[in-house]
């Protein structure tokens, strides 16, 4: 099979991403693990505590920034991925245009309009893959 160039850039845009949603996964499998076979003196000491809210920390932040990646403007990720799968014209279009989006991508980081975009996706997304966790271990 022949694959283009921007196929190929595409596939490895979304490695990233896709690596912040499986480190998600697993460290709510090990956060799921921690409660299912930790005693009650672990949680109640300091060190259970700081542990399990660093890997609580730490599915929101690579969720967070899966989606926040995927979001279709450049320098995102999501800008590669999306490309290929738009119209010939839309395409055009979109790279004609690419140093505008630059502008808007400024505009969303430095207002809170990002976070009120995503994060009603990364609160459903975490929820997806706590439940999933939580069923591998019978929570």
């Amino acid at each position: 099979r022949n694959i283009t160039v921007e196929k190929a850039d595409a596939i490895v845009s979304f490695a990233g991403p896709l690596m912040n949603f499986i480190t998600a996964i697993v460290f709510a499998l090990i956060y799921c693990a921690i409660y299912k076979f930790a005693n009650l003196a672990f949680f109640t000491s300091n060190i259970g505590a700081i542990i399990i809210n660093i890997i609580g920390s730490i599915v929101t932040i690579n969720i967070g920034l899966g989606v926040f990646n995927m979001i279709p403007l450049p320098p995102l990720d999501g800008s590669k991925i999306f490309l290929p799968i738009l119209p010939r014209n839309a395409k055009v279009w979109f790279v004609q245009h690419e140093q505008m989006f630059y502008f808007v991508f400024l505009f969303i980081w430095i207002t809170p309009i990002a976070g009120k975009l995503i994060a009603p996706i990364i609160d459903e997304i975490t929820s997806w893959i706590l439940k999933f966790a939580m069923t591998v271990f019978g929570l």
